[in-house]
């Protein structure tokens, strides 16, 4: 992913405040020492990215428009279809890597976003 290190600290609701995401999996969330399933891993696609990032310095755009991400919900048994706009709530990101280019997400719950009818 590009473009993290401008949230250091990592304030994930800002993040995404600018983005549209949308399922495309979800499926058990499993302790990885005991293999019991702990919760739900909902995989989301960023599908519209509207963050006025900076420039690189050698000029080019930002943009994280179709990068996947994984969230982790504990303690729930979440069933989201493929497709489905979604928001996180509570999210807490952390940035990780060798360049800081990761993120690690984990939220209380993932809800599904009902479609907006046309405006008036």
């Amino acid at each position: 992913m590009q473009g993290l290190y401008e949230f250091v600290r990592f304030d994930i609701k800002a993040f995404l405040s600018d983005k549209v995401l949308r399922s495309v999996s979800c499926g058990p969330l499993t302790d990885y020492q005991s293999k019991e399933v702990i919760g739900t891993r909902v995989g989301v696609v960023i599908t519209e990215d509207n963050t006025a990032y900076r420039p690189t310095k050698s000029g080019s755009q930002v943009s994280n428009l179709y990068e996947r991400m994984s969230v982790k919900v504990r303690g729930k048994d979440l069933t989201i279809a493929p497709g489905q706009v979604v928001e996180l709530v509570a999210p807490v990101g952390v940035v990780y890597g060798e360049r800081n280019n990761q993120l690690s997400i984990t939220a209380e719950d993932v809800r599904v976003v009902q479609p907006q009818s046309g405006k008036a």
